[in-house]
């Protein structure tokens, strides 16, 4: 087994009152465990959004779409939860037609994570430094065009506008690498949607579902480092995908990285292993395929597994089973959508992984 020291992941989103609190909290619990600090994504709370504007990821940006009427035209209401403030169900989010033709689209979005950035970056540099922590890097998660524009379109329209999302993600992410300290800095890329829709396709087919992360990629400065965060979704902490194997999420990795750009430092890839609410399964032959996965010398392989429905002693037996089967100690991280949880709930489950890193 090689004798790579474990690092904790937490993947975005945190449950609690702000992005300094949220920073905080993560620092006091895991600090040295991070291999990097998320702001928590949380945002404006308001009667509109009791639990933040950015607390369900880029529902923000839908939302900012749609009450942009100069340029889209609402098709479909969505149907919301009191709680949130955002869609009850997949199925329930709202539908939205463009005004503007996709060659000419980026010009009139604003996805406002330049603005996030210098809110939360100021808090970070004085908490890296008050903690000691000198190589910790500021992480900021980054949808594909695809992981947008699915949720909001039709799926004919989604293709054709996902280039232009594209071009303004990468525009923000290439005006936040000008603010930041040399070195600051890691871009993780979402991709639950391509993930969703590799699932669908023939194995033959899933490079397709990569080109997105790819066009994403071409766009942004790569004077910084990036991470995947593999995902199946999540909202209201319901997955979008649900499986029976982990096999074509492999195939789709190691895909991923063989087409990888070399001009991109690739640091991690995170592989979920739980369904949001659902728990991971207990049995090895769950895992077994994971031997299979093939990453770069330098990345780190992140299991995201930290469940409230397991117990310490299920966790310990799922981190042993991995580690067995990958012949090297791994990264962990909890299930996603820890931002949907309670904050109790988060507290518990984020003591749980520091205990796993030093198991």
């Amino acid at each position: 087994m090689k004798n790579k020291q474990r690092k904790a992941l937490l993947v975005g989103s945190l449950p609690f009152e702000n992005e300094e609190i949220a920073m905080n909290k993560a620092l006091d619990m895991l600090g040295p465990d991070l291999h990097s600090l998320p702001d928590g994504e949380i945002g404006e709370k308001s009667a509109e959004y009791p639990l933040g504007n950015r607390a369900a990821w880029i529902q923000s940006i839908v939302d900012l779409c749609e009450k942009d009427t100069e340029n889209w035209t609402l098709v479909k209401q969505a149907v919301r939860s009191n709680q949130s403030g955002f869609p009850i169900g997949y199925d329930k989010e709202p539908r939205l037609k463009p005004k503007r033709s996709p060659s000419t689209m980026h010009q009139y979005l604003d996805f406002r994570w330049l603005e996030y950035f210098k809110s939360s970056y100021p808090t970070f540099k004085k908490l890296k430094k008050e903690k000691g922590l000198d190589h910790l890097k500021f992480q900021v998660g980054l949808p594909t065009g695809i992981g947008i524009t699915f949720p909001m379109m039709n799926p004919i329209n989604a293709l054709r506008y996902a280039k232009a999302f594209n071009k303004r993600m990468a525009y923000e992410a290439n005006e936040i690498l000008k603010i930041a300290d040399p070195d600051d800095l890691i871009f993780q890329i979402e991709v639950p949607g391509e993930l969703a829709m590799a699932y669908k396709l023939p194995k033959f087919l899933v490079s397709l579902s990569l080109r997105t992360i790819f066009g994403l990629l071409q766009g942004i400065n790569p004077q910084a480092p990036f991470g995947v965060h593999i995902c199946f979704g999540d909202l209201n902490n319901e997955a979008l995908t649900k499986v029976k194997t982990l096999d074509k999420m492999v195939h789709f990795s190691n895909t991923l990285v063989k087409k990888w750009p070399k001009s991109h430092q690739l640091a991690y890839v995170h592989y979920p292993l739980a369904e949001a609410v659902t728990p991971p399964p207990t049995h090895q032959n769950y895992y077994q395929t994971l031997e299979k996965v093939i990453l770069p010398e330098n990345t780190r392989f992140v299991a995201g597994f930290v469940h409230d429905k397991l117990s310490n002693v299920e966790h310990e037996q799922i981190l042993t089973m991995i580690e067995s089967i990958r012949g090297h100690q791994v990264d962990i991280a909890c299930s996603c959508g820890l931002g949907r949880r309670k904050a109790e709930v988060a507290q518990e489950l984020m003591q749980i992984t520091h205990e796993l890193i030093n198991h």
